[in-house]
């Protein structure tokens, strides 16, 4: 059910990585604004994270940030 909210995004850091991303809620995570304060599971820091244009990146980019995913439920 969840996983058509799976979105790509980009930590501050530039790890790229797949997150739980509801319009308009948070389940394990503070938004502000357009992005959100939640643990990066790449670098293992919490920081602030945003979607990323899928469209711009390439195949294996993509396939390395979905195969990367924080956790499903809070």
């Amino acid at each position: 059910m969840l996983e058509r909210f799976d979105r790509v995004v980009r930590c501050r850091d530039g790890h790229l990585f797949t997150t739980v991303w509801v319009p308009l809620a948070s389940f394990k995570a503070v938004r502000l604004s357009g992005r959100r304060w939640q643990r990066c599971p790449v670098g293992r820091h919490w920081t602030m994270v945003a979607p990323v244009d899928e469209a711009g990146l390439d195949s294996a980019t993509l396939a390395a940030a979905r195969s990367i995913h924080d956790i499903r439920i809070p």
